[in-house]
């Protein structure tokens, strides 16, 4: 497993991302637009220690079992099996059967902006690429990511993460999406996102054919979501949160996954 460095704005140092996952539940990650880039973020997801969900979506998924653009191992090997034979609303599912915590990894296919308006909400959105999926802003010279994030800011749950993938920043074109305020920054009316610095993250051998660049690593910016809409006694809201455990149930009854999803929040 790779390590994820933090490096805070103000100078220090830190392993892994600022996250604590919510007990009672898993942690929902959705990553838009991924392709193959998708393995950067299960990274972030297995790192984690604790049960999750991560979406990976794009019009043209790259599944871990394809057998062109599929996920290898140092020794050549898929770790990813593919749970049942159902293909449900564009989704199929996968886990990985070397990692111990409860999780499922979810590839979707289809409309990045649909796919986020249809979950209830995320802890972690995961971008690394602002084009396509969203309305995106009309560029100008004060167009920054602050104006690409009003399109899926208020759907991270309060204090969430937005993680903004570098790696298409060195493209030949420029990119707007890549130019941050400074510190934090308001979205909408109650929704603010505070940069808290950047994270190194260092590829795991035998994936970093679809991680990237082939520098072996990744710079991640990373942004704590203050959302007022998305917060309250329950972190996300009652209604929310029941929204939430429906969304589990359906991946558990779709996929016969026996409850693995469900089972892991508390009444």
């Amino acid at each position: 497993m790779m390590k994820n460095e933090m490096n805070m704005l103000d100078g220090t140092t830190t392993e892994g991302i600022p996250y604590t996952p919510k007990g009672g539940r898993p942690t929902v990650i959705y990553h838009p637009a991924a392709g193959g880039h998708w393995i950067a973020s299960w990274q972030i997801a297995a790192s984690l220690g604790t049960p999750f969900v991560l979406v990976a979506n794009d019009i043209y998924p790259h599944t871990p079992d394809d057998g062109l653009q599929g996920v290898v191992d140092a020794e050549g090997n898929c770790p990813f099996q593919k749970v049942g034979y159902t293909d449900y609303h564009g989704s199929k599912l996968y886990n990985n059967v070397s990692l111990d915590v409860a999780h499922w990894l979810e590839m979707n296919q289809g409309d990045g902006g649909q796919k986020l308006a249809s979950m209830p909400f995320v802890d972690i959105l995961y971008v690394d690429w602002l084009d396509d999926w969203i309305s995106t802003p009309v560029a100008g010279l004060d167009v920054d990511f602050s104006d690409y994030a009003k399109a899926f800011a208020h759907k991270v749950r309060d204090g969430g993460l937005i993680l903004l993938d570098l790696k298409h920043s060195d493209v030949d074109f420029e990119l707007s999406w890549f130019d941050i305020p400074p510190d934090s920054f308001e979205v909408h009316s109650g929704v603010t996102l505070e940069h808290l610095g950047f994270v190194t993250q260092r590829k795991e051998e035998g994936f970093a054919h679809l991680n990237g660049a082939s520098n072996q690593h990744n710079i991640i910016e990373v942004f704590k979501v203050h959302n007022d809409h998305l917060s309250g006694e329950m972190n996300e809201g009652v209604l929310k949160r029941l929204d939430l455990l429906n969304w589990f149930a359906t991946i558990d009854r779709v996929f016969c996954t026996q409850g693995a999803i469900s089972e892991e929040v508390n009444a």
